[in-house]
């Protein structure tokens, strides 16, 4: 008797399929798959999104994506798809002790898998994946380029907006805490349009999902189904890329890499109705400071909805909030900036780097300063608050650096001092304005001291870097 006679196993669904059935067969194909897919970068992603047919169609295109981890020290794999075979309104976790391919038996890692369980909306179902391929195809590609892991099968039934935002929210403490874990978000792309039309449509979809935006790919979705309502869909694992993109957003995106397009014209040769297939890498930030990912996407959201409450009620009344924090994360003391802009210009920026106040409280201090006691501005007017944008951003304390080149451009905020006088900008200014290390720090001479554009280099200038984790709204409460 075999020792995993005694735990509960999930077969393989579709072996033989869209994969084959024996171990030689599957190896020889994987290699053949892999040799194509070039080697990986010196970072591997933490997130890649891959496409789901059988491997003759689009095993390619995912090999793409799966190369990138050979090497890498992978030991936790969230698998997150759409629900294919089965209906459900649920968002549903498998809890087998093992998955069956032909390459093998892998863990299911029930801890964490327990740990996103809320039994409402996330729960424990077997069954919706007991014929599912999606996830499952995925399974052998990671078999050969990880050593060993541990698995998460996740597939998202048909759910509200609200509970996919709890799931990223999930899955990105997740990844904070497990820094060898990773993300594989299985989708294919359009389903059906004549071959020409598919790399059109395809070539578009990637595009927004490698904004790292979720609202542009929101966007880019309805454009296309407005142009080609004859298309059945334009990635069907839509959900499970939307989470995909609120993780990166929350954690922090680093950059974002299309790895290959394709459609299964290109087998098959029947060009008049094709399926499209995609995939992409994404690389997010190192969490360095514990302090900054405390807030999740519902607690950012809460945050913003609060800047937003006590500007308004400043500029109608004149007075200052005093509303109670709603929960004990609200009430720990942070360093903040708030950054106003309209029209996508700057209004407004201040803030400070003492965390002598509870985030509720600093927030709400440094909204009506930034939108009232910017010196280069005049002061918001009530006629503007609709055109007005607000981000916020939560700092990590002063580091001090002894060179230059130790100031990572766009993670890095700089804060300079010379005597009584002293300057910052945040990381985001500089990967806005594609300013170099010297071009950084000499605006904040220019523009924040009233210095001369060298005088970072002058001795007893001490130079120090900061960290962020930076919100925003996406639009103004008000239409323009």
């Amino acid at each position: 008797m075999s020792s995993k006679d005694k735990f509960l196993i999930r077969p393989p669904a579709v072996a033989g399929q869209f994969y084959p059935g024996g171990k030689l067969e599957a190896k020889k194909q994987l290699e053949a798959l892999l040799a194509k897919a070039g080697f990986p970068d010196a970072n591997w992603p933490r997130i890649i999104v891959v496409p789901h047919a059988a491997w003759a169609y689009s095993g390619q295109v995912a090999a793409l994506a799966f190369g990138l981890l050979r090497n890498s020290d992978v030991n936790k794999v969230i698998l997150l798809g759409t629900a294919h075979q089965a209906l459900t309104t649920k968002i549903v976790i498998d809890d087998h002790d093992f998955w069956r391919t032909s390459l093998g038996e892998v863990p299911v890692e029930k801890a964490l898998s327990a740990s996103l369980v809320d039994r409402e909306i996330i729960v424990f179902d077997r069954q919706v994946h007991r014929n599912d391929h999606v996830l499952e195809v995925e399974l052998p590609f990671l078999q050969t380029v990880l050593d060993s892991f541990s698995l998460v099968p996740i597939l998202i039934g048909q759910v509200e907006e609200s509970a996919l935002s709890a799931l990223a929210q999930k899955l990105a403490l997740a990844l904070i805490n497990n820094p060898r874990a990773l993300l594989i978000v299985s989708s294919d792309l359009s389903h059906y349009p004549n071959q020409d039309t598919a790399r059109r449509v395809d070539a578009l979809t990637l595009a927004s999902i490698a904004s790292g935006v979720k609202e542009k790919f929101d966007q880019a979705l309805l454009d296309l189904e407005s142009r080609y309502p004859i298309v059945e869909t334009f990635a069907c694992g839509a959900d499970a890329i939307r989470v995909g993109l609120l993780i990166a957003n929350q954690i922090g995106l680093e950059k974002a890499k299309i790895l290959g397009q394709a459609d299964s014209g290109l087998v098959s040769g029947q060009n008049d109705q094709v399926v499209g297939y995609g995939s992409l890498a994404f690389w997010l930030r190192k969490a360095v400071d514990s302090r900054l990912s405390v807030f999740g996407l519902e607690e950012k959201n809460i945050l913003l909805s609060w800047a937003r409450k006590v500007l308004t009620e400043y500029l109608f009344s004149g007075k200052l909030l005093g509303d109670l924090a709603p929960g004990p994360a609200f009430k720990k003391k942070r360093a903040v900036f708030i950054t106003l802009r309209k029209a996508g210009k700057l209004r407004g920026c201040l803030g400070g780097f003492e965390n002598d106040k509870p985030v509720w409280r600093a927030i709400a201090e440094t909204i009506i300063a930034a939108a009232t006691r910017d010196p280069r501005f005049p002061p918001v007017s009530r006629g503007e608050l609709g055109k007005i944008t607000i981000e916020i951003s939560i700092l990590s304390s002063l580091k001090r650096v002894n060179s230059i080149k130790e100031i990572e451009l766009g993670k890095h905020g700089v804060y300079l001092r010379q005597g009584d006088l002293t300057g910052t900008f945040l990381p985001q200014v500089a990967s806005e304005d594609n300013w170099t290390r010297e071009s950084f720090l000499g605006e904040i001479c220019t523009q924040k001291m009233g210095l001369d554009q060298n005088c970072y280099l002058r001795p007893g200038t001490e130079i120090f870097v900061y960290r962020v984790v930076s919100f925003k709204e996406m639009k103004s409460s008000l239409q323009e």
